[in-house]
């Protein structure tokens, strides 16, 4: 049953908090491109799609822009991920272009347990069991049989082509989708989808590391190299962590040699802090952030490296150094507390994905500061001794064998970023097939891709973009003379993003 609620309006929401990471923000909308306010609905879907026998139900949450629809349309759907859903991006961005090309409904849907499709009375334990990807995608399936049936809009979408559009996991979710049920997914757009589930994802810091020498500078990564060393001395006598605290503005002071406590400090101050500079990194921030840390009228590399990060606004108002801290607020149960979203998506990682962004690689700056142990701990802190080594393990396994790691569906168009610390676990040009074809991008980061095509940093993005409509365009509306001429000239922006891509990485 669907149930229509007054629109809300209101600023897209930026998922920031004093102890955010692994990626649990949506990504932020760009300038609306349409007045028209997208409607907030909701339907009643199945709390466990595997269970015939279970018929209790809950309150999924979407938005719906009918801007471009008419009779016989088709649907595009912009896929939620890992994060509360808002207006925006049913207003702009490629989907909402896509669903102008193909005449389309365009609809944006919200995760199970995120935002505010809830599930269930809280997220213990007990509670989170039908928090997985699959019963993620067979809420995508009920809601694409709904709106193709007659009781929507008098079957208006009844003879419809589907596409799908995400970016990050809901980029992973889309592709899923194509190959877990193709007989309701014409198309896919995924843009920076990790594929490939990993328990160590050491991967994910030397891409930064790249990204801070070829778009800040050598001086830049030595001097964080240096700073690092540096405060791991410090840091094993009273008085040396008495002076970090004091200069990158500790919620409380760190206690030397205590290991947890120092470990969150390195994870939650520093690296996650570099990761959102490059995850989300616009042209000039990398190379503004080395301006900062190369300082030559600062001595001290790190007093450099506190006088960045201290301004960046992820670690505000402070740094919390306290790892029992952490673990009390995320033994929130309620969803309304602040830090649910990164709750939630930690239990994912637990059981389905691993993907935990280690510094046991030797490419990268930071030592051994955040060694994998610690998500292992983190894990069986947050929710119980259960969620230990095996399980995830046994998960990641069941993850690649279900959907295919690198195996990406026909029908299926990626992006990939060259500075995107995700790329690693997504495909590249090496996966690329003619009816799945993988467009890598120089020099862009995380989800750059879904933003309208004249919002691109460079040409080769533009260029992407437009090919990705070319694609889904005919994808969706299927082959006439016109449609198939735009089909024909897609190849050739492939191959020059591909040479382009050559010579990038030489």
């Amino acid at each position: 049953m669907e149930i229509a609620q007054n629109q809300k309006e209101g600023p897209v929401l930026l998922l920031l908090t004093s102890v955010q990471c692994l990626h649990t923000r949506e990504p932020p909308a760009p300038a609306p491109l349409t007045r028209t306010a997208p409607q907030e609905r909701w339907l009643d879907v199945k709390l466990n799609h595997f269970d015939a026998s279970n018929t209790a139900t809950f309150r999924m949450r979407y938005y719906y822009n009918d801007q471009f629809t008419r009779q016989n349309s088709n649907i595009v759907i912009f896929v939620g991920g890992e994060w509360e859903i808002s207006p925006g991006w049913a207003q702009t961005g490629l989907a909402y272009e896509l669903a102008s090309r193909t005449g389309s409904g365009l609809f944006y849907t919200e995760h199970r347990y995120y935002g505010s499709t809830r599930p269930t009375a809280d997220t213990q334990l007990t509670n989170l069991r039908f928090l997985n990807v699959d019963q993620a995608l067979g809420d995508l399936a009920q809601f694409i049989q709904y709106i193709k049936s007659d009781r929507y809009e008098g079957g208006k979408f009844k003879n419809a082509s589907v596409g799908l559009v995400g970016c990050s996991y809901a980029g992973s979710m889309a592709t899923w989708m194509r190959l877990a049920y193709p007989h309701l997914v014409n198309a896919v757009f995924s843009d920076s989808g990790p594929l490939h589930a990993q328990e160590d994802f050491p991967e994910y810091l030397e891409v930064i590391t790249e990204a801070l020498r070829s778009q800040g500078s050598e001086a830049c990564l030595a001097s964080v190299a240096e700073a690092v060393q540096r405060m791991v001395e410090l840091l094993a006598t009273d008085d040396g962590a008495a002076q970090i605290s004091t200069m990158f503005n500790t919620c409380a002071p760190i206690r030397a040699n205590a290991t947890l406590d120092i470990t969150t400090f390195f994870w939650y101050g520093i690296t996650e802090t570099f990761a959102y500079l490059v995850q989300y990194a616009t042209p000039g921030d990398i190379a503004r952030a080395c301006d900062v840390i190369t300082n030559n009228a600062v001595v001290d590399p790190v007093q450099r490296l506190a006088n960045w990060i201290n301004n960046e606004p992820w670690t505000q108002p402070c740094i919390e150094p306290r790892y029992d801290e952490v673990l009390v607020k995320h033994m929130n149960y309620s969803y309304d507390a602040p830090d649910t979203t990164m709750r939630l998506w930690t239990y994912q990682t637990c059981v389905e994905y691993g993907w935990y962004q280690s510094t046991t690689s030797l490419r990268q700056p930071f030592l051994s500061t955040v060694p994998l142990e610690y998500f292992h701990q983190m894990c069986k802190d947050f929710f119980s001794a259960d969620i230990n080594e095996s399980l995830l393990r046994a998960g990641i396994h069941r993850t690649n064998l279900f959907y295919g790691g690198f195996n990406i569906p026909d029908y299926v168009v990626s992006v990939a970023g060259g500075i995107d610390p995700w790329s690693p676990m997504g495909p590249n040009t090496t996966h690329s097939r003619p009816l799945a074809p993988v467009y890598f991008v120089p020099e862009i980061s995380h989800c750059r891709a879904i933003r309208p095509s004249n919002d691109s940093e460079t040409e080769i993005l533009r260029d992407a973009k437009l090919s990705v409509l070319r694609h889904m365009e005919y994808y969706i509306t299927g082959g006439d003379s016109t449609q198939s001429a735009a089909h024909s000239v897609m190849i050739t922006p492939l191959i020059t993003v591909y040479m382009i891509a050559l010579c990038f990485m030489l």
